[in-house]
């Protein structure tokens, strides 16, 4: 019913607008279903939501297994991704986006593919991926386990319980193994508005971040390529999200 009110601006992404998963601030027993709230814009400035039928939604549990996750719209703001739970331990969360624009002249796009489009200037596939990380139960894991088969994602390869003052790493990882040296923009939801600050991977692709505040965090790298697959596309754009919180020093997540 509230999906009328949404303001569908799905096809911005040809301009930068992306997704990311934010984890609400709750505490995870085992079996517990667990949600996040996916929102939709440009640099965690909120704009209008995507097409919720373009997109897909998984967990991963820590032993590597993948499950759906569905997705409701929550008024008109954002969408509440929900997915069922049966390990102990750290998850991952994933929307994916795939889909090709072709390009006209004066900013026109329509959704499709080269063979749809004869005679756009361009067609691209547009490929996203957000995930968060989130943390199920009593446990003593360090570690997330690597996702399989996700084309381009970023990985915490630090103890994801992230606290102020204190170094944590995030790999960007392209077709299972570690990407090379990529840019990317983390960006801090403070008090007092957005804040946004470049930073570059090691050869290894991955970035170190030290916060130095409490709060939510994003790190969003982009990827442009020119892989062509005829008929369908002539390159490839990717916008790759994961938000995370970082807690006051000392704080443990056991209650």
């Amino acid at each position: 019913m509230a999906q009328n009110n949404i303001k569908d601006t799905t096809h911005l992404l040809v301009y930068g607008h992306e997704g990311w998963l934010e984890e609400y601030p709750s505490h995870y027993h085992l079996g517990d279903p667990i949600m996040v709230k996916m929102q939709w814009g440009h640099n965690l400035a909120v704009d209008g939501l995507p097409n919720k039928d373009y997109l897909k939604h998984h967990i991963y549990a820590p032993d590597g297994t993948c499950a759906e996750a569905s997705a409701e719209p929550s008024g008109d703001l954002w969408y509440d991704i929900t997915a069922d739970t049966n390990q102990e331990g750290f998850h991952m969360l994933v929307t994916s986006y795939d889909e090709c624009w072709a390009q006209y002249p004066n900013e026109d796009y329509k959704l499709g593919t080269r063979e749809q489009y004869p005679d756009a200037i361009e067609v691209r596939d547009y490929c996203q991926y957000a995930t968060t990380c989130v943390s199920v139960g009593h446990h003593h894991d360090t570690e997330v386990t690597p996702i399989k088969g996700l084309e381009m994602y970023l990985l915490p390869v630090s103890n994801p319980n992230y606290v102020v003052g204190h170094e944590l790493k995030l790999q960007l990882m392209l077709q299972d193994k570690p990407a090379d040296t990529h840019k990317g923009t983390l960006i801090y939801q403070s008090e007092n508005g957005l804040v946004e600050t470049e930073i570059t991977s090691d050869a290894n692709g991955v970035f170190t971040v030290k916060p130095d505040k409490v709060g939510t965090y994003c790190l969003i790298v982009r990827h442009v390529t020119n892989d062509k697959k005829d008929g369908i596309y002539e390159g490839r754009n990717f916008t790759i999200t994961h938000c995370f919180k970082v807690g006051e020093h000392g704080h443990h997540h056991h209650h």
